[in-house]
């Protein structure tokens, strides 16, 4: 006979990879996810996953079982949802997908306020410089750099985000002075590598000036801004990951780069309740940060 908790463990399961981070997710034993999905099979006459090396996969007709496992799932939050009175509870495991900076130096500082008002909420922030697919289910929502093409998925602009040129103060007192955009000629810019680069949107170096000199090129934001603060050159980074480090002085402050970031998911996610929670305080906390974001210190408001 079908039990809807085995098509919960079974879903646990296709987003850990592993019986062991799928126990923790659901707060048991690997032997009871496995006994779970043990159950499912059988009443579905055919196996749903092959073990690999590093964890397990979904075989074809897990792949196609997937989607309505999913169906289920919202429907279940919804019914509880709307069930409620007062307080909602809000549980489970939500996947948020972000490019590194954003991820690392701005949504890290403020998920934990989310998740102490709903304690039962689980976060895996992925902050990578890559894109992270949510066709392919990497992540349940993505904030990237460009709006997304698929089919099928939710998507909104959350916001303009200003970035700026920085250096250390000891690296500009050892260098030529920089008063206007072509001093810029013959410092060293710390730059993307161009043949690697997840997005267009990240191809501002070579336009800073007419010979730019990038003798070191990283695929982070994270590790370039780490360069400069060791005296290593110029850097362009955002507002947001530079306003409270006194180490780096702002270069050329009427140079404005101004880039966006989309949100997205799938256009079935947004009605569960988790996914929803997490979307809707990532959109309210962008619009509350826009002084951080777009560099507007006369407006500043940290509310």
């Amino acid at each position: 006979m079908f039990d809807w908790n085995d098509v919960r463990y079974f879903l646990a399961l296709q987003r850990c990879g592993k019986l062991l981070g799928a126990a923790r997710q659901l707060g048991t034993t690997h032997a009871t996810v496995a006994r779970h999905i043990d159950a499912l099979e059988q009443v579905m006459g055919q196996p749903l996953f092959i073990q690999q090396a590093d964890g397990y996969a979904l075989t074809a007709a897990g792949r196609q079982l997937l989607p309505l496992a999913e169906a289920l799932e919202n429907t279940a939050s919804q019914m509880l949802d709307s069930g409620k009175r007062g307080h909602v509870e809000v549980n489970g495991v939500v996947r948020l997908g972000a490019p590194e900076g954003l991820g690392a130096q701005f949504l890290a500082r403020h998920l934990p306020a989310l998740m102490a008002q709903y304690p039962g909420l689980e976060i895996d922030l992925v902050a990578v410089p890559r894109f992270v697919s949510i066709t392919s289910r990497e992540v349940d929502i993505a904030i990237t750099l460009e709006r997304p093409q698929a089919n099928l998925v939710v998507t909104r602009k959350l916001t303009d985000y200003c970035l700026g040129l920085y250096a250390t103060p000891a690296y500009l007192a050892t260098h030529p002075p920089i008063v206007e955009r072509e001093d810029l000629n013959g410092h060293a810019i710390l730059a993307y590598v161009d043949d690697l680069l997840f997005s267009r949107e990240l191809m501002f170096h070579h336009g800073l000036c007419r010979h730019p000199s990038m003798p070191l090129r990283s695929t982070s934001v994270v590790a370039q801004k780490e360069a400069a603060l060791a005296d290593g050159g110029i850097v362009v980074l955002p507002y947001y990951m530079t306003y409270d480090d006194p180490r780096l002085a702002q270069l050329l402050p009427e140079l404005r780069i101004i880039r966006s970031y989309w949100i997205s998911a799938r256009s079935n996610i947004r009605r569960t309740l988790r996914y929803r929670v997490v979307w809707d305080y990532v959109v309210e906390l962008c619009q509350r940060m826009q002084w951080l974001l777009l560099h507007e210190e006369q407006n500043r408001s940290i509310g």
